[in-house]
């Protein structure tokens, strides 16, 4: 757990990494009756619920790009669980060369704060 996760109150911090988009599936199954703000090319909405996050990777993000997973739960103050999952997509050698490509992709999906907190 880093010092900022420590001042904004969150406890329980586990960030993971992978190849290709199965965590992130996982991901949303587990917060499967929040909603979420997504952030992304050609998109920018909140309060949109999980079936729909999950149809947008499925039917926008091209089959093309190779894609990895940046994926972080934890607590907040409030002992309400969240998620933040960024999506990085690249094609072709950018990658491998660590050069900036106008063509690549990359999607930010947060839970909400529910009503009820």
């Amino acid at each position: 757990m880093s010092l900022l996760d420590r001042l904004k109150g969150r406890t329980s911090v586990t960030c993971t990494e992978s190849e290709g988009l199965g965590s992130v599936t996982q991901t949303l199954e587990a917060f499967k009756e929040r909603t979420f703000r997504v952030r992304g090319r050609g998109i920018r909405a909140s309060h949109v619920p999980c079936e729909e996050v999950a149809r947008f990777l499925q039917e926008e993000l091209p089959d093309y790009y190779t894609y990895t997973a940046r994926t972080e739960t934890f607590m907040d103050r409030h002992d309400v669980r969240h998620a933040c999952i960024a999506i990085k997509g690249w094609i072709g050698l950018s990658r491998r060369m660590n050069r900036y490509n106008p063509f690549d992709v990359t999607c930010t999906i947060w839970t909400e704060t529910p009503a009820s907190a």
